[in-house]
């Protein structure tokens, strides 16, 4: 694994500070982050696109995938 020099704090970003440690985009290699990314964003859309789901899961997804976007997509 590549480690980045991005002070990333993912815990900051999720409503449930316990499911933090399952994903830590600070220990991924480029190429896993920019596979992270793209399945948020895919999710994202497929999320938005369902009039069921809830605005505050679609905030939290947009939160996360700028945050991610911001520290990694260079």
């Amino acid at each position: 694994m590549v480690m980045s020099s991005n002070k990333f704090q993912w815990e900051n970003l999720l409503e449930h500070e316990e499911v933090a440690f399952l994903v830590d985009p600070n220990s991924m290699s480029p190429d896993e982050r920019h596979e992270l990314i793209e399945n948020l964003y895919v999710d994202y859309l497929r999320l938005r696109a369902t009039k069921k789901t809830d605005k505050g899961i679609l905030a939290n997804y947009k939160k996360i995938l700028r945050e991610l976007v911001k520290n990694f997509a260079h």
